[in-house]
């Protein structure tokens, strides 16, 4: 026999939530777990709001049937005659409870009854049990709907604030995500043009060694040459001393370009010491174009050279400038077909000291001025050029300026139009 705990009239949107929130506390005083709770109170919401959507009115009743072991807790969901309702219409009632049944009665009317098993190890509900849940469940204050209400705001308020946290983590996380990304791309972009900076000097490399090795060749095989015939007993006193110079000219031109290996191992290192002292460059400069002048005599070359009537004071090592500004003066006199100009200037202005060494030769195509000064490259267009020596000299020139606090830069408007290269170094006090 149903012992009745409750009725609920359902006539608004409140009285659902009204009903909604009686089941569940049913539901709690019966002693089902919180599932089970859940359950029973979202099938009476979804059933309650269909009375209110489709007759308007109707009501929900709950009750303890206690004739059979274990008991049951049985919950009325009555519908005025309104329409007819079918299995179809409670498909998800039937997902949350096991046990229902859908009649109908003579006028129409829809009566669904849900039945709950109650725990078999919980206590008895005894008439007076339910009495007292009863008056427990009237007791309570009017505003229960409300209050039902209000708590589920908060829960819904409470989850919308948990939802904006996790898009607030979710964007910083995608802001991250992208930062990263775009430092992997840069990374791999630069991972890129390191690798094909070291393939093209790999290649560069290889091609000075491809020099080197000619380089040698010529004078090795002279001087071998000379040997012999120093050996061969019939040789002429006069033949004997043109081997003998011959000889040290090839070991020389041998020599020179050692050095210049080594200046490039030592600048690689960055072991090269510079013994620094007040230097004047009108001297540098004058004693550079005195060890050139044959050369350029040779070639039919007009020298124009400009020195101011002052000082130009650097703080260096005049035998490293010398090298320098005769390095640049060679490049000129090499490159430069029989019968050009060179002009050679020293200015100081702005506290810098300026050489400027200008011809009228062969010119440097735009796309080589980048990188003119680097180990190897002239090499590489010695090779074209058809000249010989190693090509180093750019590359110890732009090293060793570095070292005195200098630059060295070059400009030409193509091949045929000539150059010129522009070195400057700090002015100093004498």
């Amino acid at each position: 026999m149903p012992h009745s705990i409750l009725t609920v009239a359902v006539k608004a949107e409140l009285e659902v939530v009204a009903a909604r929130q009686r089941a569940r506390q049913i539901a709690s005083l019966a002693g089902l777990l919180p599932r089970d709770q859940a359950r029973i109170s979202t099938a009476v919401s979804e059933l309650a709001r269909n009375i209110i959507n489709d007759s308007g009115a109707g009501s929900v009743a709950f009750a303890v049937e206690d004739a059979l072991l274990p008991q049951l807790l049985v919950v009325s969901i009555k519908e005025p005659g309104a329409r007819r309702r079918s299995e179809d219409d409670t498909a998800g009632v039937r997902r949350l409870i096991d046990q229902y049944d859908i009649s109908t009665d003579a006028e129409g009317g829809t009566t669904i009854v849900l039945q709950v098993p109650l725990p078999q190890d919980g206590a008895l509900l005894t008439p007076a049990v339910i009495e007292a849940f009863s008056r427990q469940l009237a007791q309570l204050p009017g505003h229960v709907v409300l209050s039902g209400v209000q708590d589920q705001n908060k829960e819904l308020t409470s989850t919308v604030e948990a939802l904006q946290e996790k898009q607030e983590e979710l964007v910083l996380l995608t802001e991250t995500l992208e930062t990263s990304n775009s430092t992997v791309l840069a990374l791999n972009a630069s991972l890129d043009e390191k690798a094909a900076t070291l393939e093209l000097a790999d290649l560069r490399k290889d091609e000075f060694l491809a020099i080197l090795s000619h380089e040698l060749r010529g004078p090795l095989s002279a001087v071998g040459m000379a040997a012999q015939m120093l050996e061969t007993p019939s040789v002429p006193p006069e033949r004997q001393a043109q081997l003998a110079q011959l000889i040290s000219r090839q070991v020389t031109h041998m020599t020179r370009m050692v050095e210049d290996l080594l200046d490039v191992s030592r600048i690689s290192r960055g072991t090269v010491l510079l013994k620094k002292s007040p230097v004047d460059m009108r001297e540098v400069v004058q004693y550079a174009i005195e060890q050139h002048t044959a050369g350029a005599a040779a070639k039919h070359h007009t020298l124009d050279v400009a020195l101011p009537d002052h000082a130009c004071m650097v703080s260096g090592e005049a035998v490293r400038l010398v090298q320098v500004t005769g390095n640049l003066l060679a490049n000129a006199i090499r490159y430069t077909p029989d019968g050009g100009a060179i002009t050679v200037a020293l200015t100081r202005s702005a506290g810098m000291v300026e050489l400027s060494i200008t011809d009228n030769g062969i010119g440097i195509t735009k796309e080589l001025i980048p990188r003119l000064f680097d180990l190897y490259v002239q090499a590489e267009q010695s090779t074209q050029r058809g000249s010989s020596g190693l090509g180093l000299g750019l590359a110890l020139v732009k090293s060793l300026l570095e070292a005195h606090g200098g630059s060295v830069s070059a400009a030409s408007d193509g091949m045929g139009h000539g150059g010129t290269f522009l070195v400057r170094v700090p002015h100093s006090a004498a």
